[in-house]
């Protein structure tokens, strides 16, 4: 897994959203792998996009580097960290190369001396997770729903893969294993540890507890509004706090340091 470092990237202080979340004091670190798990209606959408930027608290301290989130244009934003969020904007009648190539780092092609936008391969380690190759030169709106997300997905990553190859990009990532098969979830897993193991900084929410707790080295959940408890998967998965949240009882157990989270049955159901 990906190990966390000191540096902070993102820090929360006291941080309120009406009827949505409220967080006391939180720091995101670079390198960081967190998952946020939680039911529906826990805030781990607003949150996210509180600490994209993309939503103004009514109250607290969001920082982004040091320097109060409120200080940061859109603009700039976009070009040190990256959000996938869960309403897609791709219903364009576009090809997937074209929209894409939006998203693509300008070149200057042979004979030219202007940057320019143009169809480059996609980087072997999207390629590798999401096959999306494969789409360039479909329409959007003929893909499938799975198909479309990963799109999405390749779309968020070059928004700033100069930075991730570096290991300098912040991720964030609201439910991202949405609408992917099973494979390309654990494909996906793959890539975000691979990418916060370069020094990339990684936060998405999931809906899978057991993926969640075996691909991030931070987990957080979330019940309500609060965030609960933060930290290690194997003191955060436990059956005391997934079924005060879920309400559900679990069988936890682990082999050869893989933790099998099962859902056994709602607890009210009983």
């Amino acid at each position: 897994m990906a190990k966390g470092a000191e540096a902070s990237i993102i820090s929360l202080r006291q941080v309120a959203l009406k009827n949505r979340f409220t967080i006391d004091n939180v720091d995101v670190a670079k390198g960081q792998c967190i998952h946020i798990l939680g039911p529906n209606g826990a805030g781990k959408s607003s949150l996210l996009l509180v600490m994209a930027g993309l939503l103004e608290p009514d109250s607290g301290q969001v920082s982004l580097y040091e320097r109060p989130m409120s200080s940061w244009s859109l603009a700039t934003l976009a070009g040190v960290r990256t959000m996938l969020g869960q309403h897609s904007l791709s219903s364009f009648h576009l090809t997937v190369g074209e929209y894409l190539s939006f998203y693509a780092q300008p070149v200057i092609a042979k004979g030219s001396s202007t940057p320019h936008l143009c169809s480059q391969p996609i980087p072997p380690l999207i390629e590798k997770a999401l096959e999306v190759t494969s789409f360039l030169p479909k329409v959007l709106t003929h893909l499938s729903g799975g198909e479309r997300q990963r799109v999405e997905i390749c779309r968020t990553l070059l928004q700033i893969w100069p930075l991730l190859e570096k290991g300098e990009g912040l991720v964030l990532l609201d439910e991202p294993l949405q609408g992917l098969d099973i494979r390309h979830q654990y494909a996906l897993a793959n890539l975000v540890n691979v990418l916060c193991k370069k020094g990339n900084t990684v936060v998405m929410s999931s809906h899978d507890i057991s993926l969640s707790a075996n691909y991030s080295n931070t987990l957080w959940l979330m019940h309500k509004g609060a965030l609960v408890v933060q930290g290690l998967p194997e003191n955060v998965a436990t059956k005391h706090y997934l079924e005060s949240v879920f309400e559900c009882h679990f069988a936890i157990s682990k082999h050869d340091n893989f933790l099998e989270i099962q859902v056994c049955a709602p607890i009210s159901l009983e």
